[in-house]
C-alpha cells in the first residue's frame, strides 16, 4: 500500500506508456508481453481507485486533477482507445471506467470534451469496434458518456452523413440480445440524450443535444426510419420491438422534434403499422404501441387518408380500447389517456355522421363536395 500512494500520476501514465511500447513490439518476447500486460492491467486498475477511491479512504482531489493532467498531456488515453480491440478484457473495462468518469465529472469533463474535441478518431473507432465481445460493454459506456455532451455529438452526427447512427442500429439487429440491448442502450443516449436526472448535465446540455439530434433526423427521416421499422414488424422479437416503440414514442413527443413528428403522423403507412402492433399479443408491446397511437389521434389537422383509415376502424379501436383498459396492472395515467382518446374517437364519429345529414338537407348544399374532397384527398395522399 504503501508503494501505491507513492507513485506519482505521471509514474502510473509513463509506465502504461512503456507497457504498450512492449506489447506492440514484434521482437518483443511472449514473456516480456505477458508481464507488460499484467502491469498494464494492475497500473490501470490503481488509477481508477484515485478516481472513485477504494471504499476505505476518500479519494484526493489533487492526485485526481494531476491524473487529469497528464491524461491530457499525454497520448496514453488515444493509444489505449485506438488498440482497445487488441487488449483483452481487464483493460478496457478499466479504461471505460476512467474514461466514464474523466467525461462525466463536473470537475474534469470539460478537459475531457477538448481531448475527444482534437482526437475525433476516438468516438468512430469505439462504434466501429463494438462488436467484439470483449470490448463492446465498455465501448457502450464511454459512447453514451462522451456523446451527452453537445461538443462531441455534432461530429459524431456529421461523419459521412450520420453514418454512425446507422452502425449503431446495425448492431441493435444483432441476434445476441446483450449486444443489441447495450447498442441500444447507445442510440437511445445519441437520440434522447439523458433524460432521468443527474446533476452533472445541465438543461442547457439537454437542449444542445436535442437540437442538434432534431436537426439531424430532420435530414434523415426517411432513412432513420425505414431502419427502426425493420424492429416494428409484427412477428418480429417482441423485445426490440417494445424498445423502438419507445423510442419511436420519445422521439415524437419531444418539442424539438415537431416537424418530424408532424411528418411521422401524417403518413398513413405509419398509421397502420402502429394499428397492426395494438394487436400483438403482448401487452408491454401494445401499451407502447398505444401511445404512439394516440399521437396519430391527437392531431387536429388529420390528412385525408389518416381519417380514411380511422374512420372505419373507429368501433374495433374503441372496442380494442376497452379491453386493455380494464387491465388492473395499468396506472391511472393510462387509464386518463383511454379516456380522452375515446373521447377523441366520437369526434371522428361525428364527422363521419355529419356528411350524411348534410346530405339530406338542402340548405346546406356544400356538406356534398366536402365529403368528396375527403375521399379524393386520402386517393390523392394514399400512395405516401
Amino acid at each position: 500500500m504503501k508503494k501505491f500512494f507513492g507513485k506519482t500520476p505521471a509514474d502510473y501514465v509513463a509506465s502504461c506508456g512503456r507497457c504498450l511500447d512492449v506489447i506492440f513490439d514484434e521482437k518483443s518476447p511472449d514473456d516480456k508481453v505477458a508481464r507488460s500486460f499484467s502491469k498494464l492491467e494492475k497500473n490501470l486498475k490503481d488509477m481508477t481507485i484515485i478516481l472513485y477511491g477504494d471504499g476505505e479512504k476518500p479519494v484526493d482531489p489533487n492526485k485526481i486533477t494531476k491524473l487529469i493532467r497528464e491524461f491530457r498531456q499525454s497520448n496514453l488515453v488515444t493509444r489505449l482507445v485506438m488498440n482497445i480491440h487488441e487488449l483483452g478484457f481487464e483493460v478496457p473495462k478499466s479504461l471505460s471506467k476512467i474514461l466514464c468518469f474523466w467525461l462525466h465529472d463536473k470537475s474534469t469533463y470539460n478537459d475531457a470534451i477538448g481531448y475527444f474535441t482534437v482526437n475525433p478518431q476516438l468516438i468512430p473507432h469505439l462504434i466501429r469496434h463494438f462488436e467484439k465481445e470483449e470490448v463492446s460493454l465498455p465501448s457502450a459506456n464511454i459512447v453514451k458518456e462522451a456523446l451527452i455532451h453537445p461538443q462531441l455529438l455534432k461530429p459524431a452526427l456529421e461523419e459521412k452523413g450520420g453514418a454512425l447512427v446507422f452502425k449503431v442500429l446495425d448492431y441493435v439487429a444483432l441476434k445476441d440480445v446483450a449486444f443489441a440491448s447495450e447498442a441500444y442502450g447507445m442510440l437511445d443516449a445519441i437520440i434522447n440524450c439523458r433524460l432521468s436526472k443527474d446533476q452533472n448535465i445541465s438543461a442547457d446540455m439537454q437542449k444542445e443535444h436535442l437540437k442538434l439530434v432534431a436537426k439531424w433526423l430532420e435530414k434523415n427521416k426517411t432513412a432513420f426510419w425505414k431502419k427502426v421499422h425493420t424492429f416494428m414488424e409484427p412477428n418480429g422479437a417482441h423485445l426490440m420491438m417494445e424498445q423502438m416503440l419507445k423510442l419511436v414514442y420519445q422521439i415524437l413527443k419531444t418539442h424539438r422534434n415537431y416537424y418530424v413528428m408532424i411528418d411521422y403522423i401524417n403518413d398513413p403507412n405509419n398509421l397502420t403499422r402502429i394499428m397492426k402492433l395494438l394487436r400483438v399479443p403482448n401487452k408491454k408491446i401494445q401499451v407502447m404501441a398505444f401511445n404512439v397511437f394516440k399521437i396519430f389521434v391527437a392531431n387536429p389537422k388529420k390528412e385525408p387518408a389518416i381519417v380514411e383509415i380511422l374512420l372505419p376502424n373507429r368501433e374495433k379501436i374503441q372496442n380494442f380500447l376497452k379491453s386493455i383498459g380494464d387491465d388492473d396492472e395499468l396506472d391511472g395515467k393510462f387509464e386518463d389517456d383511454l379516456e380522452v382518446l375515446k373521447e377523441q374517437l366520437k369526434e371522428l364519429k361525428a364527422l363521419d355522421k355529419k356528411p350524411k345529414e348534410d346530405n339530406k338537407s338542402s340548405e346546406q348544399p356544400k356538406s356534398e363536395p366536402t365529403k368528396k374532397r375527403i375521399c379524393r384527398g386520402a386517393k390523392v395522399t394514399s400512395g405516401y
